[in-house]
């Protein structure tokens, strides 16, 4: 007898801000984005800032390690423990003036400062990005939703009706190949004063429905374990670059770098993964063979300029790396910032990139379909 095949679901998650993790992914694009910030007020070429910085949170403390370079007069603005207890609060987290940060950073190698000066790859990396028809900002239709719902619930958080929600949140969401949604599952930080039950029906008629549609109860699962009112870094322990996944495409693409956050733009696993990005969007813009989705790699040794591989393929089965390096002939780390703006952001920081993805947000440079392909 011949069996039938099962129907092939799709699943991914959304975590929201205070998630420990995601919290210590904002806590280290916060720390960049204010190097680059001084960089630029007291004078200097942000292209200078140099930061690996890797940070860890359990309860009210923060340890930050890592490397960093920057001028004396930057590194001396540069206030440390004000930054992560602003930023505490703006991840959702209350009483900020308990922070206790240890402050662990190191100047940055020389050896290494050497090879990237002269514009080669920060590290070795294999940086993967993808892009579909399927949504209009070109991720996974199930990312997207997942996404979707994280977002709905930070507005009911931040001044909507369920004004008694946390900041810390996960969302999962599952569809079927043709896009019917299976199965949805939320788990999200409150306050004492409500009730499992009447958290979950504010919750799937004020944030599943608006963004899903009317779909059997049955199908949604909401703060399946009861209450959940202890969350964050005080219920569990963060560590930035944990959910690289959730920052990338969810896990229908594979995972090629690491993680993206508190790493300027020289780090090949930042702004690689963005040209990446950017490059499979333009694939699709081209409407090349008809594709639904395309998926592009770029592998960079240490202190290379140009990548040791470039590839790039659709769901049709066409290799387009040629197309690749006739659109996109100079793919070295120096010209990849210049060409994204990474070193100057306009309208945009880094710190956003941290909260809800890396891509599918047109704010970012590598998110547009009109491109500077030089």
């Amino acid at each position: 007898m011949q069996m039938k095949s099962a129907t092939k679901i799709y699943t991914a998650e959304m975590v929201g801000r205070g998630h420990p993790d995601k919290a210590c992914d904002q806590f280290g694009d916060q720390l960049l984005d204010e190097l680059l910030r001084l960089a630029g007020v007291l004078g200097y070429d942000p292209r200078g800032i140099r930061a690996a910085i890797e940070v860890s949170a359990k309860g009210y403390h923060i340890v930050v390690s890592g490397e960093i370079r920057a001028p004396d007069d930057v590194l001396e603005a540069f206030d440390i423990d004000g930054l992560l207890r602003h930023a505490w609060t703006s991840v959702g987290y209350p009483e900020a003036g308990k922070v206790e940060v240890i402050n662990l950073l190191a100047p940055q190698s020389a050896e290494i400062g050497a090879m990237i000066d002269v514009g080669g790859a920060g590290d070795q990396g294999i940086m993967i990005a993808a892009a579909f028809t399927e949504t209009h900002s070109r991720v996974p239709r199930e990312y997207a939703m997942a996404r979707d719902l994280i977002a709905a619930l930070e507005r009911e958080r931040n001044g909507g009706y369920l004004d008694y929600l946390g900041s810390d949140a996960k969302s999962q969401v599952s569809v079927s190949a043709a896009g019917e949604v299976r199965s949805v599952i939320i788990s999200t930080q409150h306050d004492t004063l409500i009730t499992p039950e009447e958290l979950r029906g504010d919750v799937f008629e004020r944030v599943v429905v608006p963004v899903l549609g009317e779909l059997d109860p049955a199908r949604v699962k909401i703060n399946q374990k009861g209450s959940f009112v202890e969350g964050g870094t005080i219920a569990d322990a963060g560590v930035l670059g944990r959910k690289i996944v959730v920052d990338a495409f969810g896990p229908r693409v594979p995972v090629g770098g690491g993680a993206f956050s508190g790493k300027d733009p020289t780090k090949v696993d930042r702004c690689a993964a963005y040209q990446a990005r950017q490059i499979a969007r333009a694939i699709l813009a081209d409407g090349f063979a008809d594709a639904q989705h395309v998926v592009v790699g770029l592998a960079f040794g240490i202190g290379q300029i140009q990548p040791e591989m470039v590839s790039a393929v659709t769901d049709t089965g066409h290799d387009v790396a040629d197309w690749v390096h006739q659109h996109f002939p100079d793919l070295s780390p120096s010209a990849i910032q210049e060409r994204l703006g990474l070193w100057q952001p306009d309208g945009w920081r880094y710190v956003e990139t941290a909260c809800a993805g890396h891509y599918g947000d047109e704010r970012f440079p590598w998110e547009r379909d009109q491109l500077d392909r030089r």
